[in-house]
């Protein structure tokens, strides 16, 4: 696999563990020190792994339901309006990644 493509498949991971554990850094605390090592054997720079946890642990939280107040913003806002968006910021942190990656960010 491409380290480009590992890169944006550790963004979707962090996505998805996001909903397990809401809290940024707890979830830095479950997540990074298998994140680092994975990030060496897959020739991703640890910069571009922090990147992808960041990335995506961010926009995630106001769509799951496991942040109370984030729920609430939501409930305001609609999901409607919010799906469009958070699609559009995924575009963003993938081009993003594939950028830090292809250009050896560190």
């Amino acid at each position: 696999m491409p380290a480009a493509l590992a890169a944006v498949g550790m963004f979707a991971a962090q996505t998805l563990f996001n909903f397990v554990v809401p809290s940024g850094s707890g979830q830095a605390v479950a997540t990074m020190p298998i994140m680092a090592p994975l990030a060496d054997l897959l020739d991703v720079s640890r910069q571009t792994a922090v990147l992808a946890f960041q990335l995506g642990d961010g926009p995630t939280n106001i769509l799951y339901p496991t942040s109370g107040y984030f729920m609430a913003a939501l409930a305001i806002g609609g999901v409607r309006f919010y799906l469009p968006l958070f699609a559009m910021w995924a575009a963003v942190a993938v081009s993003f990644l594939i950028f830090a990656q292809l250009t050896g960010w560190s």
